[in-house]
C-alpha cells in the first residue's frame, strides 16, 4: 500500500497516555484534542509539537477504561465526552477552559449503544443533538442553554410515537442533516436521518418530520462506521440480513458485510462494496456490550477500512474494486483535514501515515 510515514515533532509536554483523540479545526490541519487516562484534555498541535493541558473532564460514573467518545463543534471551541455506553456527558468550552453543561439520558439499554451526541452550526449558533430517553433525541444552543426542541414526550400509541433506539450520530459537512445509526427491537439496526434546519422549525422532525428518511432498515448491528462523502452523501459499513433482500440486489444469504452510499436529500441508497470484510463485533474490554469494531474513512474516490483483528484495505468507491492492503495497520483516527492516519502508543506518542495514491 502507498502508505508513507509522516515525521512529527516531539511534544513541547506530554500528556502521557492517551484514551481518544478527535481532530480540531486549525489552519495547519495537524491539531487534535486528546482525553487522556488521567481524564484530562489536551489540546496537541502535531505540526509544531505544542502540547497543552486543557481542563479536567469531570461526568459522573466515567470510565476511562471503556470505549469513550469525543464530539466537537465546527469552530473548535466546544467539545463534548461521554462513555459511548454510559448515561452521563459534558460539554466543555476549549477556548473558556470551563465545563459548559452536564447531559443525562435515560437508562433503559442505554449500555449497549453509544450516547448521541453531535455538534450543528446553524447561522453562526452552535447547536448540540443529545440523546435525553431512549426514543429521543434533543437540540440545544450550548452559548446560552436555550432547549431548542422542547415538546410533549409522545407515549405509546401516539400519533408521533417514536419506536427507536438513538445511537451513534454523525452530522454533514454542510451541519444541515444528521444521520443516526440506532435500532429497534428484536433487535436489528436502522439508520434514520433528517434535517437540522427543519428541526428548529419543528420539533418534531426527528421522529416524524417530513425530512426524515430510513433507507436502510435490516441491518445485523448500530453504531455503524461511517463516513460523509460530502454535504449529501454518507458511507455506512455494515452487515445486512441477505435473506431479506431481493435476490438482484443481494444474492448470497446470511449476514453480509457491505458498505453503502446514501443521499440524504433524496433517501436514494446504493451497495457500492460488495466484497466489504467483515467487522469484529466482540469487545477486547471486559462488561463492554458488543459493537462494530471497524473504521471507515472517505477520501476523494477512495474508501478505507480497517479494525481489530483486519488489515486495512482500500477500495475504490465507484467501481467497488480493491486497490491495496496494507497487513496489521489499526490507525486509531482518521484526520480528514490533515489526511492523516494516526495511531496511539501505549506512552502517549502519536504516528502519522499519509496515502498517496
Amino acid at each position: 500500500m502507498p502508505l508513507h510515514h509522516i515525521s512529527l515533532p516531539a511534544l513541547s509536554a506530554s500528556p502521557g497516555p492517551i484514551a481518544v483523540m478527535h481532530p480540531l479545526p486549525n489552519e495547519q490541519n495537524r491539531s487534535v484534542l486528546a482525553l487522556n487516562h488521567a481524564c484530562e484534555l489536551w489540546k496537541l498541535n502535531l505540526a509544531t509539537g505544542l502540547a497543552e493541558q486543557l481542563l479536567q473532564v469531570d461526568i459522573p460514573e466515567f470510565n476511562i477504561h471503556h470505549p469513550v467518545q469525543v464530539v466537537i463543534s465546527k469552530d473548535g471551541q466546544y467539545a463534548a465526552v461521554s462513555n459511548c455506553f454510559g448515561r452521563h456527558a459534558a460539554v466543555y468550552d476549549l477556548l473558556a477552559r470551563q465545563q459548559m453543561m452536564k447531559l443525562s439520558r435515560d437508562d433503559y439499554h442505554s449500555e449497549v449503544c453509544t450516547f448521541p451526541l453531535a455538534f450543528a452550526e446553524i447561522d453562526g449558533r452552535s447547536l448540540l443533538i443529545h440523546g435525553t430517553l431512549w426514543n429521543r433525541v434533543d437540540l440545544t444552543d450550548v452559548l446560552t442553554g436555550e432547549l431548542l426542541s422542547s415538546r410533549p414526550q409522545a407515549e405509546y400509541e401516539d400519533d408521533g410515537y417514536l419506536n427507536y433506539f438513538h445511537a451513534k450520530l454523525y452530522v454533514s459537512p454542510d451541519q444541515q442533516w444528521v444521520v443516526d445509526t440506532g435500532w429497534v427491537w428484536q433487535p436489528v439496526g436502522i439508520i434514520r436521518s433528517w434535517n437540522v434546519r427543519a428541526w428548529l422549525k419543528n420539533t418534531r422532525e426527528s421522529e416524524d418530520g417530513a425530512s426524515v428518511s430510513s433507507p436502510w432498515e435490516i441491518l445485523v448491528d448500530w453504531d455503524l462506521p461511517a463516513a460523509w462523502v460530502d454535504s449529501q452523501t454518507i458511507a455506512i459499513w455494515g452487515q445486512v440480513d441477505g435473506d431479506l433482500f431481493d435476490e438482484e440486489d443481494l444474492p448470497d444469504e446470511g449476514a453480509l458485510p457491505v458498505v453503502m452510499v446514501f443521499n440524504v436529500m433524496t433517501g436514494e441508497r446504493s451497495i457500492v462494496l460488495r466484497e466489504a470484510p467483515a467487522y469484529e463485533t466482540t469487545s477486547p474490554i471486559e462488561n463492554v456490550y458488543p459493537h462494530p469494531q471497524g473504521k471507515l474513512a472517505v477520501d476523494g474516490d477512495r474508501l478505507f477500512l480497517w479494525g481489530r483483528g483486519l488489515n486495512m484495505t482500500v477500495w475504490n468507491r465507484h467501481d467497488g474494486a480493491q486497490e491495496a492492503a496494507e497487513e496489521a495497520f489499526c490507525p486509531d483516527l482518521y484526520h480528514e483535514e490533515g489526511r492523516l492516519f494516526l495511531q496511539l502508543d501505549s506512552q502517549g506518542g502519536i504516528s502519522a501515515w499519509r496515502h498517496t495514491p
